[in-house]
């Protein structure tokens, strides 16, 4: 390896220079390598003393004076010219870590292309990490040491292309200084802009600058000149911009697609495993972009995780776009890993596959998988439960739906009649005329029924839930029930049937299985005779336009729907579901709303009213003419409803926070600390992004358009598109 000097500027910074220089010699071999010091004339009279007391105890450490203050350019220069050897320029407010030199000269020559190469850092920003353009404190609990530790170990030694160096630890390779030239003194003054410069004239060249990857430094920043940086900032800038006009496109366009924001990514992901909680994994069918998800249990499911991190990291297993999908849950960060593919024909009705095995048997293995919940197992194999059983990891399930007794999930044929208790024969054709493959149910339910044997507890949302499975499964244990709970607040109602309109709404998403063709008759036989029907959410109806007897409001934001039932005037809600549906949280939406409801003698929907008189129970077998006739005769009991009315504002909604706090009680029995997470995951996490929670759904790009060196950015008219990203929220619809 070629020998390298170590150029430290130092004007006052008192403070940080021990600190500095005592990292170096530490972390450095000062035999083959040399430190130079070069006092700019420092105003402290602290700084000379100190600088002298090191240059005379280290045969390596060379200490250069300047006799009047030259500035930063002019005192780089100064030392790469003493120097005949590669450089390294290094701020004085720094702290070095183990083998940081030689991480970064091996860096350096791997390929003779590169001219400069800068570490990662806490503050720098292009080259900040864990969260990039912005300044990161060190991980609490963590020294500098192990978090220098954790990056070399996280990466991937990649060494990716970046725009420009950064100066506060930039390493230029003597041929490139010798072919390019050095610092420009004459346009750049005491300072800002240099470094960009020296590197966009490499490019002239045919050079790159690089990340080395696997280095960590502390950079504290804006030790010196504070006083006077705005005005140099500002100068530098335009400078940069006469002079490199063709490179300002290209800086603006590598900020905004931050293509390296995987380091940081795959750093807080090796941070965040540290914190040897148990690990807990839960196997669900959908979980693409919860923070846009409507889907019930994968709101159920993040329900538990939010209230919960605190106390487990959640490793949630799915399978979306041709891959399985692990996503991690911290307390304080999430990421996702792509696993394969798994290469097979694929249905909705899957059994057994070596692939799916071998992934499941990984992920237990790198994640410490301690405990499992089986939310759903929709694209999923029934080698799950074999590998759990040779694994000895308890596990239980919850049943969201009828999938474990039948693949169909939803307990209706296909012309959307509720099937009851259907003979083997009739759900083998009904199977057949759904999937067009032949599916023997009795094998379908020995699987699924291996799987609830095997679990140390079953969960459904409801008794009814509970009954409805049971009348075709028979197990030799009992099913528990714990309702969902809803964040939604609860209006007091004071609605009353005394202003002569009678409007009804349905609400959610309005198909088959929800009663579709009930609310397409009304609309179509004008059926509700004393007001106005509307829908807010959605239908598969082909009569889905607003007319004069029908309001469609679309989508709607939960948060939203108390007062666009109010401001309507609705009066009742329809929830004409025509299967015993497991739970339904469009109920709940009703209820925090004050308004009653109307349904069928059907699952949970239906005993929910009964037990709590919220609303009304009808026929199923009535005709639509002949349910409309029922609405209009429930709109003018005005005693009768306003009993509706007060046992809802009687009662309670279980908030998810308390329906978390009982799956709580379940993980802590049975999941177990394992120790940390398996590094080998830092091999697949390449793939993993900041999912878009919680209304932080970009990186956080501010703090870049107000550093000192990277105001070029900001100067240089960049797209309002990029400064707007910090303020962008998802308006996602239910």
């Amino acid at each position: 390896m070629k020998k390298c000097d170590i150029i430290v500027p130092i004007y006052n910074a008192f403070d940080c220079l021990e600190p500095c220089i005592n990292s170096i010699i530490m972390n450095t071999d000062m035999v083959s390598n040399r430190l130079i010091l070069i006092d700019d004339c420092s105003s402290d009279k602290n700084v000379l003393p100190l600088l002298n007391t090191f240059s005379k105890k280290h045969k390596n450490i060379i200490l250069l004076k300047n006799k009047d203050n030259q500035g930063f350019v002019k005192t780089v220069n100064i030392g790469m010219k003493y120097s005949d050897n590669d450089v390294l320029l290094l701020n004085s407010d720094t702290e070095v870590t183990k083998d940081w030199l030689l991480k970064i000269q091996k860096c350096a020559y791997s390929s003779s292309s590169i001219a400069t190469v800068t570490p990662l850092s806490n503050n720098a920003t292009l080259a900040s990490v864990p969260k990039s353009f912005m300044p990161n404190n060190l991980p609490d609990g963590l020294s500098l040491d192990e978090m220098a530790d954790i990056v070399e170990k996280a990466s991937f030694n990649y060494y990716p292309e970046i725009p420009t160096g950064h100066g506060f630890c930039l390493f230029i390779k003597r041929d490139a200084l010798d072919k390019v030239g050095y610092f420009d003194e004459e346009s750049y003054g005491k300072g800002y802009g240099e470094e960009n410069d020296f590197c966009y004239r490499c490019f002239e060249y045919g050079y790159r600058h690089v990340l080395c990857d696997n280095t960590y430094i502390l950079h504290k920043e804006s030790q010196s000149f504070k006083e006077s940086k705005e005005l140099l900032i500002k100068q530098g800038l335009e400078t940069l911009r006469e002079k490199y006009p063709i490179y300002v496109p290209k800086l603006e366009k590598w900020v905004f697609e931050n293509t390296i924001s995987w380091i940081g990514n795959n750093i807080s992901f090796n941070i965040m495993q540290k914190n040897e909680k148990p690990n807990i994994l839960l196997v669900i069918h959908d979980w693409n972009d919860i923070s846009t998800n409507i889907g019930g249990t994968s709101l159920h499911v993040w329900d538990i995780v939010r209230y919960n991190r605190d106390k487990y990291n959640f490793h949630i297993l799915s399978f979306d776009d041709n891959h399985y999908k692990v996503y991690s849950y911290f307390n304080n960060g999430e990421f996702y890993v792509n696993y394969h593919y798994v290469d097979c024909n694929m249905t909705i009705v899957n059994y057994y596959n070596s692939d799916y095995r071998r992934i499941i048997e990984d992920i237990i293995d790198k994640y410490k998988i301690s405990f499992v919940h089986i939310h759903h197992i929709i694209s999923h194999y029934f080698d799950i439960v074999d590998v759990l059983k040779e694994n000895n990891i308890k596990y239980i399930v919850s049943l969201h739906d009828y999938y474990f007794v039948c693949p169909l999930i939803v307990k209706m044929k296909k012309n959307g009649i509720y099937c009851d208790r259907p003979s083997v024969k009739e759900c083998n054709e009904c199977l057949l005329e759904s999937f067009e493959q032949k599916i023997d149910i009795i094998s379908w339910r020995e699987e699924t029924i291996k799987i609830l044997k095997n679990a140390e507890i079953v969960i459904t949302p409801s008794m009814s839930a509970k009954e409805e499975i049971l009348k075709t499964i028979k197990l030799d244990k009992d099913i528990c029930v714990i309702e969902h709970g809803i964040d939604i607040k609860k209006k007091i109602s004071k609605i009353k049937l005394d202003d002569g309109k009678n409007d009804i709404a349905f609400i959610g998403g309005i198909g088959i299985s929800k009663g579709s063709k009930y609310l397409e008759a009304f609309i179509k036989k004008k059926l509700i005779r004393n007001g106005k029907v509307h829908l807010f959410g959605s239908t598969s109806s082909l009569v889905s336009k607003s007319n004069g007897h029908f309001v469609n409001h679309g989508k709607y934001k939960r948060d939203d729907l108390n007062n666009l039932l109010e401001k309507n005037k609705i009066k009742l809600i329809c929830l004409f579901s025509v299967w015993p549906e497991t739970y339904s949280y469009t109920l709940n939406e009703a209820i925090a709303c004050g308004i009653p409801v109307v349904s069928f003698d059907y699952g949970a929907i239906a005993e929910r009213i009964k037990k709590y008189n919220f609303g009304y129970i009808i026929d199923s077998k009535l005709s639509p003419r002949e349910v409309a006739q029922v609405i209009d005769k429930i709109l003018v009991d005005k005693e009768e409803y306003n009993k509706k009315v007060k046992a809802i504002n009687d009662y309670k909604i279980i908030t998810t926070k308390k329906m978390s706090k009982k799956y709580d009680d379940i993980y802590s029995k049975y999941a177990k600390n394992l120790g940390k997470l398996d590094s080998d995951i830092s091999n697949i996490i390449y793939n993993n992004r900041k999912l878009k929670i919680d209304g932080e759904n970009y990186p956080n790009y501010s703090w870049v358009f107000g550093t000192l060196k990277w105001r070029i950015i900001d100067k240089i008219k960049i797209p309002k598109t990029i400064k707007k990203l910090v303020n962008r929220g998802d308006d996602s619809n239910e």
